[in-house]
């Protein structure tokens, strides 16, 4: 049975607080089951694949980073499948169409696009911690009339990754483009 496939967004220059809450919510994530998928570089990237690796639960494959370049090397040392895409911020779109969920923690106009994408994909989002950034301001928001949910959260990590797993879970009709 596939297991499911949550992808934690954030800032590469991530404040020591978004640091914090991306390693507790990578664990949380694996302990709930999922798989946890980053862009693979540093700050809340990295941190997320450390603290997926930090829970119990944790099993070899459970972090995968999609790259934008064509460096495995350019991955976080906690990544355990290292996809290189080559496609610089394109690979945003392997990365939010690849996930079941997707959390968001701070975040500058990287994450603002990958939550744009997000949403256009009909992927639920899940906002994390109350730090600066995106996540936080569009935190119970929607971003457009074309799906009937909001971003969800702001959440603690933990309780964002047992609302990711029902999320996951649930049938969610793809979003009207018309």
């Amino acid at each position: 049975m596939r297991r499911p496939v949550a992808a934690v967004i954030g800032s590469t220059r991530a404040t020591a607080d978004q640091l914090e809450l991306a390693h507790e919510l990578g664990a949380a994530l694996v302990d709930q089951g999922f798989r946890v998928l980053t862009g693979g570089l540093g700050g809340v990237m990295a941190a997320a694949l450390r603290g997926a690796r930090s829970s119990a639960r944790y099993q070899s494959g459970d972090t995968i980073a999609i790259l934008p370049t064509y460096r495995a090397g350019d991955a976080s040392d906690a990544a355990d499948v290292a996809i290189c895409t080559g496609m610089n911020h394109a690979r945003n779109a392997v990365l939010i169409a690849s996930s079941d969920v997707v959390l968001a923690v701070g975040g500058r106009t990287g994450t603002l696009g990958e939550l744009a994408l997000a949403w256009e994909l009909g992927r639920p989002i899940v906002c994390v911690g109350s730090s600066e950034g995106w996540a936080t301001r569009l935190a119970g928001e929607t971003l457009d009339d074309r799906r009937g949910d909001r971003v969800h959260g702001p959440l603690a990590p933990r309780d964002a990754a047992q609302l990711a797993l029902t999320l996951a879970e649930a049938i969610v009709p793809p979003p009207s483009f018309v």
